[in-house]
């Protein structure tokens, strides 16, 4: 090969190389990172709050509050089913080979398994006897679906993964609800509760589909000898019961609400509850996944090298994180306002003021969340949980007094109440026996 001819090749593979690199570095970027979720999750958002806004103007408010019921259950079931092992087992993934990674969750899909077997039987048990097999059959699908990609999503998050994770997200709260309100302005006929879940059904498939083909390399098959089932579920699930206890009391403090209202109020007015209380959860998974959670390992790995650095990455954490929600929050409530007329639901309009008290519960919820951080970095379990265990019983509390004294004001009041206290509580907490 003549020479001029290798030295053409040589620099063109050269600036292929520069290429790649400054790719890399790109995509490596941080900021990038977390503009790419924020993106993905941002359409999420705006999604979730038009297909709030679509059930409660072209179906029904009473069929908005069976929805809110069933979105609260597809969250409360999972946290209890899963015993709070996902999150030591995420968190041991930082520093596992992936081999260890995909044995130790073939044996945590195992326990699922029996789980949710027992949880089908009852289930359907129960849908013979209201003579609703097809809907509670419906529900028990979506339950399990949202466990599944719930917990691929943390893990994949842990393994440094977070574009993938929220891309799979992305398939099971969005693209799914896009497709079907397309189709139901379309066809009115679609307008129900029923094709509704089984678009649900065909969200959470397509993003288990999308794991399957990203990590078809995975060693899955790898049968290395290790503990069995019941020795490693004993071990893991000692270790596990504060943070699950403490899933389970954060999980009831953000989803008793809406039961309650519907207790005192009925499906309807549970139906404006949700309608408000969604756009705030809404933003707060946004703020969760696109910033708080990517930084999980970051604090990790802080507190592994047991460097100054710990409190100086927890502290932007705490500022970028209530700015932005500060900033979700004020736009949240100017496109509601701007929105709320075109619903032709005077119900709504009577009772927009909750809105600006579920807002600030948002952002009061995210300061509390990124302390949270704090405990779950360095191993204070035990803080995680009775912190979560004061919030969970102030909030029922509130919930049971202010909501027949206030109503739908009342439970967004409770909400206020409930996220002040944990955040003085773990002040307390950090400031006394982290520092």
């Amino acid at each position: 090969m003549p020479h001029n001819v290798l030295a053409v090749l040589l620099f063109a593979k050269g600036d292929f190389l520069l290429v790649d690199a400054a790719l890399e570095t790109v995509l490596n970027n941080r900021t990038l990172t977390s503009l790419t979720i924020m993106g993905l999750r941002g359409f999420a958002l705006v999604a979730k709050f038009a297909l709030t806004l679509f059930i409660a103007r072209f179906i029904d408010l009473h069929t908005l509050g069976i929805y809110g019921l069933i979105a609260g259950a597809a969250v409360i079931f999972p946290t209890v089913a899963g015993l709070g092992l996902i999150r030591i087992l995420s968190r041991n993934a930082v520093a596992q080979q992936l081999d260890e990674v995909t044995r130790t969750f073939r044996l945590y899909w195992g326990v699922q398994a029996a789980i949710y077997g027992l949880i089908s039987v009852i289930g359907l048990g129960i849908g013979i006897y209201l003579h609703e097999v097809v809907f509670a059959s419906i529900i028990l699908a979506i339950v399990f679906l949202e466990h599944v990609n719930g917990d691929l999503f943390i893990l994949l998050n842990h393994l440094l993964r977070p574009c993938l994770a929220n891309v799979l997200m992305f398939l099971r709260t969005a693209a799914w609800i896009c497709i079907y309100m397309i189709f139901a302005f379309m066809f009115p006929s679609l307008r129900n509760l029923h094709v509704l879940l089984l678009f649900w059904i065909g969200g959470g498939l397509l993003a288990i589909a999308g794991f399957a083909l990203a990590a078809r390399g995975w060693p899955w098959l790898d049968r290395a000898r290790g503990e069995g089932h019941r020795d490693w579920f004993l071990h893991h699930f000692k270790i596990s019961r504060t943070l699950y206890a403490n899933d389970i009391a954060n999980t009831v403090s953000q989803y008793t609400d809406r039961y309650l209202v519907s207790l005192f109020m009925g499906l309807e007015f549970t139906g404006v509850y949700v309608l408000f209380w969604s756009i705030g959860n809404a933003l707060s998974n946004l703020v969760d996944t696109g910033i708080v959670q990517i930084s999980g390992p970051k604090l990790i790995d802080a507190h592994t090298r047991q460097d100054r650095s710990y409190w100086t990455v927890f502290r932007f954490l705490l500022v970028e994180t209530i700015t932005i929600s500060i900033v979700l929050a004020i736009v949240a409530a100017i496109l509601v306002k701007i929105a709320i007329p075109y619903l032709n639901r005077p119900l709504v309009a009577d009772w927009i003021q909750v809105l600006w008290l579920v807002l600030f519960g948002f952002v009061l919820r995210m300061a509390y969340e990124v302390q949270g951080t704090v405990f779950y970095s360095r191993y204070k379990d035990s803080f995680t949980l009775f912190s979560g265990l004061f919030v969970i019983a102030l909030s029922i509390l509130a919930n049971v007094i202010l909501i027949p004294a206030f109503a739908l004001e009342g439970a967004a009041c409770a909400i206020i109440v409930s996220y002040v206290a944990g955040i003085v509580a773990r002040h307390i907490m950090i400031t006394s026996y982290m520092r």
